[in-house]
């Protein structure tokens, strides 16, 4: 009966506003449909700079195909299975407990199209959606994973993945779909003009630059590129504040998000809830379920300024930030809170630890799980650095517990190997002979650690050119290694692993909190075994420790290694100047000026004490910095 026929909803409006958003883009339409076809890839791969228009690209195009989709947030999600199949089955109407239950329930839901945005901050999770959640979807599904960067190494080095994966590269508008944009936002011709010639094509410059000439009356900067006019023209926003409402923004650059007793705990001498409208007021802000957030371009122009004027305000905000989250009402000593362990994990600045939450540059992270086809490449690995008895202990590992093994891959396959276990998991009798296992399950015996905890024991991590010493592909094993501590953070207290070369590998190990805590001996060669313990307060209490620690200048040289020195921004720049990118490219892939660039490598062959590229890339190599 026509009486019956459902009212139309504002979510029928939100899908109308968001395919009205997509101004041109013709030929990028073109290949995302193209994509969708049941012979396309099963994942495509849409990347480009901030603020290109990638996510108005993806969702314009699926909605005026009328393409179901569903679609997540990687910023928003605790980078680990458990949160990734959480979010979905929010998405999905429906609680999924692993990939199986998913492509149920997208079946059910008639989803076609699994869309996850901000998929940079996905990077320990790259390994888990490829080998496993997208491998589980239905066939006719497209998987698209909307970005800052390219596909990493391991999706076309992993086997059969090659000609499953697609890649769109979003650059600028052109000039008449810019035009068209800006009549959109009711500009007239003058002021389209005026906009369009700052912009370069550039939507984030033409937003804030449409946002200048709207407060300002047109405030014109010197025309260059959308990197240099949209630090200009965020300057010229922030010059408008008076000087208590810039001191509000400068603390709020330092934060991941904003709430409102974040501000108390950071800014006690101003009245929160002013504070909190001075930020709301800002062209430059919005508003999440978890708190406010300032724009990446305005926070960081806001933070460089305040990091070379004032750095001890940095310091003392970041150590003021780290106390309140730690010991604030949402802090949970279980680790439950995916928004606290994030809002420490982006306040530190060891590369480490940072990398597993914020990767800088375009560092890639190809690790996974190993495959039964890795045997051979991790046994000779395994052989060549511990001989035949270590190498045997290995092999009996990989018969008994494969689950256990993740890999690195480089262009020429298996580049080192890792083999991780909670230490309560592990009962199969032919490992009891395993020295490193029995060392550790006797510490455990006589330094139990507190009822319902857990222990994690790194067996071996071990890489094709130097062994278990620093090396950028056991730096991607380091970081991945973070993946596993999130995964259990509510529960895990200790870290347990052996190292041979102890003086070698002592200043990293120093810096990440693990002690010695007993000799053994394996495949005849002598080892430490050294031990991690997180404390009272769980993950979050650890990271919380490393901020605290940074922050103080005169903490001990073999505790702060020179890289945290650099700010986040300039460990980012020194990520891809090890790349090999010149400063012009950095400024693009940054989406900085030129002259910006050129002052951050300044600094950082200052802070480094570096005299030239080669030398900046082999501290970026070591740190982990670059792949």
């Amino acid at each position: 009966m026509p009486g019956d026929e459902a009212p139309p909803l504002v979510a029928d409006r939100l899908a109308a506003s968001r395919a009205a958003e997509l101004v041109g883009r013709a030929e990028e339409q073109r290949v995302l449909a193209s994509w969708l076809d049941p012979a396309g890839p099963a994942v495509g791969f849409v990347h480009g700079p901030g603020g290109i228009g990638k996510t108005a690209l993806v969702r314009g195009t699926l909605t005026r195909l009328g393409r179901p989709w569903a679609e997540l947030q990687g910023r928003a999600v605790e980078p680990t299975p458990r949160g990734a199949l959480a979010e979905l089955g929010r998405v999905l109407g429906r609680p999924v407990r692993d990939p199986v239950e998913v492509s149920r329930a997208m079946v059910a839901a008639g989803t076609e199209v699994l869309v996850v945005d901000s998929y940079e901050r996905w990077n320990l999770l790259d390994g888990w959606l490829r080998a496993e959640l997208v491998a589980a979807l239905p066939a006719h599904v497209t998987t698209l994973l909307v970005g800052r960067r390219a596909p990493n190494l391991a999706w076309r080095t992993s086997p059969g993945w090659r000609p499953l994966v697609a890649e769109l590269a979003v650059g600028p508008l052109r000039p008449e779909d810019l035009d068209a944009l800006l009549c959109r936002r009711g500009l007239a011709d003058g002021q389209r003009a005026w906009v369009g010639a700052l912009a370069h094509g550039h939507p984030l410059a033409a937003s804030i630059a449409t946002e200048a000439l709207q407060r300002s009356g047109g405030v014109p900067p010197s025309a260059g590129t959308p990197g240099e006019v949209a630090e200009e023209l965020v300057e010229v926003l922030l010059d408008d504040l008076d000087p208590a409402e810039l001191e509000v923004v400068e603390a709020a650059t330092v934060l991941r998000r904003v709430t409102l007793p974040l501000l108390r705990s950071v800014l006690p001498e101003h009245d929160a809830d002013l504070a909190w409208s001075v930020l709301r007021r800002l062209p430059l802000t919005q508003v999440s379920g978890s708190g406010l957030e300032l724009s990446g371009v305005a926070r960081a122009v806001a933070l460089d300024a305040l990091e070379r004027r004032d750095p001890d305000r940095v310091r003392a905000l970041r150590t003021r930030a780290a106390h309140a989250i730690v010991d604030g009402p949402a802090a949970d000593p279980r680790g439950a809170d995916w928004d606290v362990t994030a809002d420490l994990m982006h306040l530190v600045r060891n590369p480490v630890i940072r990398n597993a939450y914020a990767p800088p540059g375009g560092l890639q992270h190809p690790a996974e799980r190993a495959w039964p086809e890795d045997r051979a490449a991790v046994l000779d690995i395994a052989g060549r650095f511990t001989g035949a008895g270590g190498a045997a202990l290995i092999e009996t590992w990989w018969r008994e517990r494969p689950q256990d093994f993740h890999v690195a891959r480089g262009p020429a396959g298996v580049t080192a190997f890792s083999t991780v276990a909670l230490h309560d998991e592990i009962a199969e009798p032919a490992l009891r002979v395993d020295p490193v296992l029995a060392a550790t399950t006797d510490h455990l015996r006589r330094h139990p650690p507190p009822s319902g905890s857990r222990s994690l024991l790194v067996r071996s991590m071990l890489g094709h050119r130097r062994g278990e010493l620093s090396s950028p592909e056991v730096a991607t094993l380091v970081v991945d290694l973070k993946r596993t501590y999130l995964e259990h953070r509510a529960t895990l207290r200790r870290v347990y692993t052996a190292v041979h070369e102890w003086e070698a590998a002592a200043p990293l190990l120093r810096t990440m909190g693990f002690v010695p805590a007993g000799a053994l001996t394996m495949g005849g060669l002598p080892h430490r075994l050294a031990v991690l313990d997180f404390g009272a307060a769980g993950l979050d209490g650890w990271i919380a420790r490393h901020v605290l620690d940074e922050q103080r200048p005169g903490a001990p040289e073999a505790l702060r290694p020179a890289v945290l020195e650099l700010t986040p921004r300039e460990q980012e720049v020194l990520s891809l100047l090890a790349e090999g990118m010149t400063n012009m490219e950095l400024a693009r892939a940054l989406f900085i000026s030129e002259r910006t660039a050129n002052r951050h490598v300044s600094n950082i062959y200052t802070k480094l004490g570096v005299r030239n590229r080669a030398e900046a890339t082999r501290v970026a190599l070591e740190a982990g910095l670059a792949s």
